[in-house]
């Protein structure tokens, strides 16, 4: 390996998907998921120039570029690691990359990182011969070890295969307890326009502030992603690179993307203090648990510039909560829902659809919940069951998926049927839902009122019509 070692980090041309390890999100047939930075490999390239790599990172698909342009750059560039961004669904298409890089730059090491090497490690590389590394757990420490030219064998978190082909595994790698050490996200090296608040397109970033949940909803990976305990930043460092995003990228709107946000209810004022301290002309949105907000909290952070908070109530159905593992209740959204509303924030909120237990009643009583919630914006998802997570394991024992099965669809496609409705039939119950949800007068008319300017009312507008369009076909 030479001195410093070429790495091209790349999100593979295989659609437009939110590629965090916990959240893998295609945007395609999704109302209110907007389009993200890559950060996870931000934060991957920012290591590997620690180390003192040189990195390149494309995001393919929101540069609308395709496979062909791809095959161009690795000829070009002929890198010495190639890094792509999987995600489960996308896992068979995205490792294309992997069989063109091997063709075309065949001394390149190809690593793929993504939550499904937590769990499928062994079982890929197994079956996609064209794959040399993939990264398990938090990847910094590995991708700074990789750039200064240490072997695999002694990089904790790889699963590699060797030069006689057997396959390798290395201990997990501990979760990073001081994320300050960490260096900020490579923002230098994507395209920062690209990434845009929906509303108002004006640029905005991802900022990580926190990771760790100790909550275990079955369908989630947060804590298989970042551990149960929630480790925060201090609020000096996130301020840092808050400043530096305004200072060096002009970005002055913000994803406070964590797995629990608001559980630290002191950390939570102390940045928005220091935020109004300092006078920095920011907009952000969070997300939150429904039980771990107050009034003055929501006051705070108003203040600070917080404009959105996006909920995970999934139902407004106790019975199906508590199948979650969720641990709160439909009368604890409700309430979040009024003081966030209270405080001047916009509510996004989720809605699972999907689950094993799913009936036509429980999706009736769900819609009926949510129509009288009445958050400002609202996304009916299909539940995804991720290798390694409890629903995965109990659709596999219900039948409802093969052993070792893997779908493709998700969030806006049912992954799998419940076992009283079928796949189509879900489908048919979410776009009545979303017909149901979204297209009520009161709903229309309290979403372009909120409109600031002629720009923001354009976007509603052009989004709106789409949504009737498909909604209606």
């Amino acid at each position: 390996m030479p001195e410093k070692p070429k790495v091209y980090l790349i999100v593979p041309p295989t659609g437009l998907y939110i590629r965090e390890d916990r959240c893998q999100t295609p945007i395609k047939d999704l109302k209110t998921v907007a389009l993200r930075p890559p950060i996870d490999l931000m934060y991957a390239a920012a290591a590997f120039e620690r180390g003192g790599a040189e990195c390149i990172l494309t995001d393919f698909p929101a540069e609308q570029l395709g496979w062909d342009v791809l095959e161009t750059r690795l000829s070009e560039l002929r890198p010495d690691y190639l890094v792509l961004s999987i995600t489960t669904p996308s896992l068979e298409d995205d490792l294309q990359a992997a069989r063109i890089s091997k063709r075309v730059s065949p001394h390149t090491v190809v690593i793929a990182k993504g939550a499904h090497f937590n769990t499928l490690d062994v079982a890929t590389l197994e079956t996609h011969p064209s794959l040399d590394v993939v990264l398990r757990g938090e990847y910094e420490p590995a991708c700074e070890a990789l750039a200064r030219g240490v072997p695999l064998a002694d990089i904790a978190g790889l699963t590699f295969r060797t030069d006689s082909g057997a396959i390798q595994r290395t201990p997990d790698a501990p979760y990073i307890e001081d994320l300050d050490s960490l260096p900020f996200p490579a923002r230098h090296l994507v395209r920062n326009e690209l990434y845009v608040r929906p509303d108002t397109d004006e640029p905005q970033t991802t900022l990580v502030t926190n990771r760790g949940c100790p909550f275990q909803c079955v369908f989630c990976l947060a804590p298989q992603v970042g551990g149960r305990r929630n480790r925060y930043r201090s609020v000096g460092n996130v301020l840092q690179e808050i400043e530096e995003c305004l200072g060096r990228f002009g970005i002055r709107n913000f994803l406070f993307r964590s797995d629990l946000f608001t559980q630290n209810r002191a950390w939570i004022i102390e940045l928005c203090r220091e935020i109004l301290d300092r006078r920095l002309p920011i907009a952000w949105a969070c997300n939150s648990r429904v039980d771990t907000l107050d009034a003055e909290m929501l006051d705070w952070m108003k203040r600070a510039g917080c404009w959105l908070i996006a909920f995970g109530v999934e139902s407004g159905d106790d019975r199906m909560l508590e199948r979650m593992n969720k641990k709160t209740d439909a009368a604890r959204a409700r309430e979040a829902i009024r003081l966030t509303r209270r405080a001047g924030i916009r509510s996004s909120v989720y809605m699972l659809m999907g689950l094993p237990w799913e009936t036509e009643e429980t999706i009736r009583e769900n819609i009926r919940f949510f129509r009288r919630l009445d958050a400002d914006y609202i996304e009916v998802f299909y539940v995804y069951p991720f290798p390694g997570t409890t629903l995965y394991e109990t659709a596999v024992q219900e039948g409802l998926l093969a052993p070792g099965e893997i779908p493709r669809e998700a969030y806006g496609e049912p992954a799998m049927p419940s076992l009283h409705l079928s796949k189509a039939e879900l489908a048919r119950w979410r776009r009545r839902a979303m017909r149901q949800l979204l297209l009520r007068p009161r709903y229309i008319a309290r979403t372009l009122a909120r409109c600031r300017s002629p720009r923001e009312l354009w976007n509603y507008l052009r989004l709106g019509w789409t949504q009737l369009v498909d909604l209606l076909r």
